[in-house]
């Protein structure tokens, strides 16, 4: 739901912890402690969890004119509790409930507010299945905000009067007899609705049939066969014309319709035809990066209503308008939202970030890089406008905090650039969304599942950053880090003091990134990349060219504060290095000897492009073996920091 509120030009040896390791650890993963503070159940009553939710039939009669509903709604569940002495649903008092069947008899109804309770007896044993039938009518008159399950409103533009749902978070009992349980997807609908033969009745799935029912009136038949979650249910009513087409997937002979159900006022699709047009290359382009679309064998369309935004309803969104991210958006959580929905709402990042980060992905691919940058920059300065909050919501009764456009859409969305930016390989990085896609189709997933997927596949390390650590910093912790960085260059010896605080330090104290560094010269810059681990971090690289300045993350990858970069002519070698370290055999058959090395000191061998392949430390012995047996014949790195942050960095030489 969318709610409208470098290339290395030198030979570069770094001395400090640099981009980007290979390792690929594997075992069990840690677990974190989130903040549940007030965490809203979706169901109104615990009894509604006995039973699990396997097909609806909606058989409804509705108008573009009002609110007003009357009809029948089927549903079909299986016992999941010991037993069920009563079947409890939710519906607004706003309408009268005729009577209730079940299993083809009538029973006795109790309300108590939106609670809706009917006794069965005898009670119905574990693993039954039965049949629901409730008969209703009613008109809701709540529905003044984006927030509201059934609304009726007219186009201040082109003048269509709408009557449509939109039941997230909790609202679906606003216009049908519900269960509001994010981890009960519904396996099949059908939706029936009768309107006047002037209107047209768009849902999910497929369109079945148009039925008359008599002079003045026809019936859609929509029928979908993915399961879905109760929210994502829909239906819209208004005089459309139907605008399609089909759109085809790169190298398969395989296409989805695209269906639109357009207001039908005559100057309304000529001004958007265009951007319709273009759904088709979204939906193939974003099955390149997340795997195919999910609902392929059924439609891709949009209802429109003039609502301030959109909301992804399965197959079918309803919107305001149609412009390019805002269809953007809505297409990603056809994949984040709808094939794969969050856990809970606590955990719409699963929803929404993706779905933000997905409008990025869009602009970059269809408009320009630089675009997409500048929209990046103003979600990072957004999400720093405020140092508290936290992605994961630790409030799901205040539905403007679950859709916190900071937190839930922009830090969400900067948490997935950052983590792009950490795994530094866009194929193994749409890998993992592709694996997250298969592997908890048509389900749920939480934060913690994502992360789970992204350890499984890529390793809990990765490039220098723990995965558990950097989900619980960004997702379920609050701030950002400062930095203060002094620079010097003696030679072609470059002195980089990075210098980091951070906005909420009792929240995250110190937090772990990969931080591009952009040296600048006359003759050409270079980026280099540190795994910025540390309050207070002393590096030495070697650069042949006369430094003009520095610049921090120029690709605009994280979210951070920069205080200053300055030159700083008392940062030198002398504040860096280590006291005399004798290192022998160099060139060695089969390992390294260091003599006279500092207790406590750190020791990493990497490859002439970063890569760690080995790692260890000494307590008090002042000799260490380096080994080299594993090693192919070449020149490595060795870099040996001390306790208190000296550095220094050795080539050796393997024969």
């Amino acid at each position: 739901m969318k709610k409208l509120i470098a290339a290395l030009s030198a030979l570069l040896i770094a001395s400090c912890a640099s981009s980007y390791g290979q390792e690929r650890a594997s075992g069990s993963h840690c677990s974190w402690k989130t903040n549940k503070h007030n965490q809203r159940t979706t169901v109104a009553d615990p009894a509604e969890d006995n039973y699990d939710v396997k097909y609806l039939k909606f058989n409804l009669n509705m108008t573009n004119a009002s609110t007003t509903l009357s009809g029948d709604v089927t549903t079909v569940a299986k016992v999941v509790s010991a037993s069920l002495p009563a079947y409890v649903f939710e519906l607004d008092p706003a309408y009268t409930i005729d009577s209730v069947l079940i299993n083809g008899t009538p029973q006795t109804l109790t309300t108590s507010g939106v609670v809706r309770t009917v006794a069965i007896s005898p009670s119905l044993p574990m693993g039954s299945m039965f049949t629901t039938q409730v008969f209703y009518n009613g008109t809701y008159s709540g529905g003044a905000s984006f927030f509201s399950g059934i609304s009726n409103m007219v186009s201040p533009t082109w003048g269509a009067h709408v009557t449509s749902t939109l039941s997230e978070s909790y609202d679906a009992n606003q216009w049908w007899p519900c269960k509001q349980s994010l981890r009960d997807k519904i396996d099949s609908v059908d939706m029936w609705i009768t309107v006047a033969d002037s209107l047209k009745a768009g849902s999910n799935g497929v369109l079945q049939a148009i039925t008359p029912i008599d002079t003045a009136h026809s019936r859609y038949e929509w029928k979908e066969r993915y399961p879905i979650d109760y929210y994502l249910i829909s239906a819209a009513v208004a005089p459309y014309v139907d605008y399609s087409y089909y759109a085809h997937f790169t190298g398969s002979t395989d296409s989805v319709l695209v269906q639109n159900y357009v207001y039908n006022n005559p100057a309304t699709l000529p001004h958007f035809k265009s951007i319709i047009d273009s759904t088709g290359m979204m939906i193939n382009y974003f099955s390149t990066l997340y795997g195919r679309y999910p609902f392929w064998q059924e439609k891709y369309g949009h209802c429109m209503s003039p609502i301030s935004g959109g909301m992804e309803h399965q197959t079918m969104t309803t919107l305001g308008y149609f412009e390019g991210t805002l269809i953007a958006h809505e297409l990603g959580h056809q994949w984040f939202g709808d094939n794969v929905t969050c856990g809970s709402w606590a955990d719409i990042f699963m929803n929404e970030g993706f779905a933000s980060y997905t409008e990025d992905l869009f602009i970059d691919h269809f408009r320009s890089h630089t675009q997409m940058l500048s929209d990046i920059i103003l979600k990072q300065t957004d999400v720093k406008s405020f140092d508290t909050g936290t992605v994961y919501v630790d409030d799901t009764t205040d539905q403007n905090r679950v859709f916190d456009n900071r937190l839930t859409y922009e830090k969400g969305a900067s948490l997935l650039h950052m983590l792009r930016s950490i795994i530094n390989n866009d194929s193994e990085f749409f890998q993992v969304y592709k694996v997250y896609q298969q592997q908890m189709k048509d389900s749920t997933g939480t934060i913690l599942d994502f992360r789970n997927v992204a350890a499984n596949v890529l390793g809990l390390t990765v490039n220098g950053i723990n995965l558990d650590s950097f989900f619980n910093q960004w997702a379920y912790l609050q701030g950002f880090p400062i930095y203060n960085i002094t620079w010097n260059q003696s030679g072609s010896d470059v002195y980089v003091n990075m210098l980091q605080t951070t906005a909420v330090p009792s929240s995250v104290p110190l937090f772990t990134l990969p931080v591009d560094i952009q040296l600048r010269s006359a003759a050409g810059d270079t980026t280099i990349t540190i795994v910025n681990n540390q309050s207070s971090q002393l590096c030495h690289f070697t650069w042949s060219k006369a430094m003009t300045g520095m610049a921090l993350d120029p690709d605009n990858w994280l979210v951070y504060a920069l205080n200053s970069i300055t030159k700083d002519p008392l940062l030198s070698t002398q504040q860096l290095s280590l006291p005399e370290i004798k290192l022998y055999p160099n060139p060695a058959t089969n390992c390294w000897r260091a003599d006279h090395v500092p207790a406590n000191s750190s020791f990493t061998v990497t490859d002439i492009t970063g890569r760690v392949l080995w790692s260890d430390n000494n307590e008090s012995n002042s000799t260490v073996i380096i080994p080299g047996q594993q090693l192919a014949t070449g020149m490595y790195l060795l870099r040996i920091m001390s306790s208190d942050k000296a550095v220094t960095t050795y080539k050796i030489v393997k024969e």
